[in-house]
Formats: C-alpha cells, structure tokens, sequence
C-alpha cells in the first residue's frame, strides 16, 4: 500500500485488527496522492481559503452512496462538524416527494400518504434504465396534479437566513407546470416550454427569508422532480455545503447506470472539492463476489466525475461489519482499498475502526446499541459515532 498521504487512522481505532495484506507498523489507512504533496491537498486549500476569508463560495462534498448514507446520520455528522468549524452554507441536496426520506438539520414531509412514482422503479438498479437521466441524486419523482404537494422546513438553529432553493426538474408533457413557493418570496410559476422530447433537465431558483419553508405543487401535466439545493448565499454567508446522495441497496456500479452527459452536467452545478465513496455493503451480498471488479468500478466512478473536476480529492470508506458475510468482507475491504489506491483517494478502514470481525455482534448487543439486530446495518447512535470519528480523522490532516 502505497503510504503517501496522511493517515486517516482515529487514535481509538488504534488496536483493531490490521487489514489483510499489511505487517505491523504499517499504516491501516491511508492514501496515495494523485499528485505532489497532500493527499486531500484540493480540500484543505479550499478550507483554508474558507477559514481566512479569502474565499467567496461554498466549500462543496459530495457523499455518494448505500442505505447507510441515505439516512443522513452518517453523513450528517461530517457537515455538522465541518460546518462548526468552516461555516454553514446549507444543507445542500434534497429529495422532494421522495416518502420516508431524512436529511438532517430540515424536515420533509408530503401532504398525503400517497407516494410519488420514482424512476428508475429500482432507483438502486446497476443496469441502464430508459435514458438513463435521473438527476444528481439518481431518483426522479414522477409528478402528477394529484400528486400531494411536498414541503421542506429547515430546523437547524444555525442555519443561515436567506436561503436559496434551487429545484432540478423535467418537463415531459407541452402543458407541464409547476408552481414553486418560499416563505418571504413571490411565488414562481414554471412551464414546459420545449418539445418534452428535447426537454433537457432545468433548474428554478427561488430564495427564502425569514423561516425557511418551501414548496413545489404540480398544476397541470406530468413533470418530474430530481432534487432540490438548499443553500446559503455564498458571497454573503460562505461555508461547507455536504449533498448526501445514498439510496437504498446502491452499489458502486448504481452510479455507473445513470446517463453520463447527463450526470456530469448536473455535477458541473456542484463542482465538489470533496468526494466520499460508502458503498460496498450491498456487493458483499452478490454471488460470487468479484474483488478486482469493484476496484475497476471505483476507477470508473472517479474518471467520471474528475472529467468535470480534474482536481477532486476523495475518500474512499470500506464497507462497515456485517455479520451473514464474514469471510467475504475482508476481500471487498481490501478491492476497496486498491481501487483508493489506483484513483488517487484516501481510504478510510470502517470495518477496522468498528473492531473488525465480529463487530457488528458487539454494537448490536450494547445498551442502547449501536448496531441494529438485522447484522446488517447500523443505529442512529452508530453511524453518528461513526460520522465523528470520520470527521475528527479528516480535520487531523488540516494545517489551517
């Protein structure tokens, strides 16, 4: 293993068993730069210009990943730590319309129990699904007049004031509109205004002031929702902005199966400094399992998105304990690590920092546990612990 870059290892992991492959006194985790100099070396410079007042725009991650992103604890603790220290520029991505859906710090919720229809209808699918166009968080929300109306209100106490709603959106029908409100704003009305052939994905601004609420109401047609940005103005309140992109049973090759011109352009909106890959739990489930063809798709991923932003940093998480694929995890672990290796990431070694084998069975056990009975997944109390100690490791390799 290449030992380049900074250690990514949190003293309290110090006595997990080491990784296959590596004697004592080698690094568990650890990364390989691209290029001269520190691994996270686009990231850092980005947070330090943040932290001197030297940069007028967000400090942009982008967490790609399973059901243990999807629920925002995870992730959620690595912005609210990075937001304590460098500012809070927003919650970043959101799902609208999407049915027991959490992002941390806001609530969403739907004037009804119907559910909006996604597609793809597998939003975890790892094959190509119709064009293949499903915006940056890979579900699209198929919309309806008799659709319930979703709204999101922010609840974090320090977010910022003045927020600013950006909803990707596609027109699928001539007589498509939709009608957009934000608590202090006049409402916007947008209408289909291309071929729905042609109709590319589109974007409506609108900012909020004082209680930040919003809303989005389908008026007439069929038109279809892929997320909404919520975001400070960054002349005025720079920060980090963390967009949580986990779905449900992903894998690496989920990305993989969205339309890439497509993708890309909704990334070049974005333009990260800061990319986490946490998958891997689902693929220790395939049979058989094939190491080297994760490393391949971790090299895929990143060649996407480095086409839009060559200079990217990213971390690369290994998948956490599970408790039905013992002897399955360390290989998955390990083609993890190589794919870090070979894309230029850092590697941070979760199944390690939980206690390695066995883990899962420890966490499950505890009062309150941190691990759920399934031996699958997680508690809350987990992944939070889990997010903290990602965050504390990344922020050690930070020279302000």
């Amino acid at each position: 293993m290449g030992t380049g870059g900074p250690s990514l290892l949190p003293e309290a992991a110090a006595a997990a068993p080491e990784p296959s492959g590596q004697g004592p006194g080698q690094k568990l985790i650890s990364g390989t730069p691209r290029r001269a100099g520190d691994v996270l070396a686009t990231f850092y410079a980005a947070l330090r210009d943040l932290s001197g007042g030297a940069r007028k725009k967000h400090v942009r991650v982008m967490w790609l990943g399973d059901s243990h992103g999807a629920a925002d604890f995870w992730s959620g603790n690595l912005r609210a730590a990075l937001q304590k220290r460098f500012g809070n520029g927003g919650p970043g991505f959101v799902h609208a319309g999407l049915r027991d859906y959490r992002h941390d710090g806001l609530k969403v919720a739907l004037e009804s129990k119907t559910k909006w229809r996604t597609r793809p209808k597998n939003p975890a699918t790892r094959s190509v699904t119709g064009d293949g166009v499903f915006g940056l968080g890979g579900i699209m929300l198929l919309g309806s007049p008799d659709m319930p109306k979703p709204s999101i209100m922010i609840t974090d106490p320090d977010a910022p004031q003045g927020l600013t709603w950006d909803l990707c959106y596609r027109m699928t029908t001539p007589n498509d509109e939709l009608q957009i409100a934000a608590a202090g704003a006049k409402d916007i009305v947008v209408k289909a205004t291309t071929e729905p052939a042609a109709a590319p994905l589109s974007h409506a601004v609108i900012t909020s002031e004082g209680p930040a609420t919003w809303s989005v109401k389908v008026a007439k047609g069929f038109p279809e929702l892929c997320g909404v940005v919520v975001e400070a103005d960054p002349q005025t309140h720079p920060g980090v902005v963390l967009d949580t992109l986990g779905i449900n049973g992903a894998r690496f090759a989920t990305p993989l199966a969205w339309n890439e011109a497509a993708w890309t352009a909704e990334l070049t909106r974005r333009m990260p400094e800061l990319v986490v890959l946490e998958y891997g739990t689902n693929e220790l489930s395939d049979s058989p399992v094939r190491p080297a063809m994760f490393t391949d798709q971790i090299r895929a991923v990143m060649a996407r998105i480095r086409k839009v932003r060559p200079d990217v940093d990213c971390i690369a998480l290994a998948p956490t304990d599970r408790a039905d694929t013992e002897e399955r995890l360390p290989l998955v672990r390990d083609a993890i690590r190589e794919g870090a290796m070979e894309s230029g990431c850092a590697f941070w070694d979760t199944y390690a920092i939980m206690g390695g084998p066995g883990s899962i069975r420890t966490w499950a056990s505890e009062t309150p546990p941190r691990a759920a009975k399934d031996g699958v997944h997680l508690s809350w109390r987990g992944y939070r612990e889990l997010g903290t100690k990602l965050a504390e490791d990344i922020l050690r390799g930070f020279n302000p």
